[in-house]
């Protein structure tokens, strides 16, 4: 009988330990989205910047585009049924976060993530405020809130944050390409 008490001692042990390291890789990858999107907003004075050998779109397009994932992801989470979630395995997603990568040029944004022509400075500044406000509201979230991606399957809460936080740096590095000397 001790035996036994022991092993659920330590087991339970274990599950406390791993969900507690759960817990603070959760909030890294909150922090690191908010230092994320500080960057971006550093980028809105060379907004017009364009360089075809990288992207057919302006550094604006790429900056709007992070605003608007993380804005309307977060409309996806706060909406979906917690009862409806299901862990599902999903090679992409798989090697996307144990990469930490996104390969470049193998998707297309979404209409409702697709930034509209002529962005305005004012848009930027508004989209950057609703991302930043929404940032901290996506750790507030029920855990078994979840998203639907079309090619990396049903997220919940945490791993949503990590795809934000991978998208992000994806297009910030395309920005930083963009912002090399020619």
């Amino acid at each position: 009988m001790k035996n036994r008490i022991q092993i659920i001692l330590i087991f339970t042990a274990g599950i406390l330990l791993l969900s507690s390291a759960a817990s603070k890789e959760s909030d890294k990858r909150h922090s690191d989205l908010e230092l994320q999107l500080n960057e971006v907003a550093s980028y809105i004075a060379v907004k017009d910047t364009i360089n075809h050998k990288v992207s057919e779109v302006a550094v604006a397009w790429h900056m709007d585009h992070i605003y608007l994932m993380v804005n309307q992801i977060h409309k996806a989470l706060k909406y979906s049924d917690e009862r409806d979630y299901k862990t599902e395995p999903n090679t992409a997603r798989d090697y996307v976060f144990t990469s930490n990568k996104m390969p470049r040029g193998k998707a297309t944004a979404p209409e409702a993530v697709t930034p509209k022509e002529n962005i305005t400075k004012n848009t930027l500044q508004m989209h950057y405020n609703e991302a930043l406000a929404t940032v901290k509201k996506l750790p507030k979230l029920a855990e078994k809130k979840h998203f639907n991606h079309p090619i990396l399957g049903t997220m919940n809460r945490d791993e949503t944050i990590t795809f934000l936080t991978i998208h992000t740096e994806h297009h910030l590095k395309i920005i930083r390409d963009i912002l090399k000397k020619k």
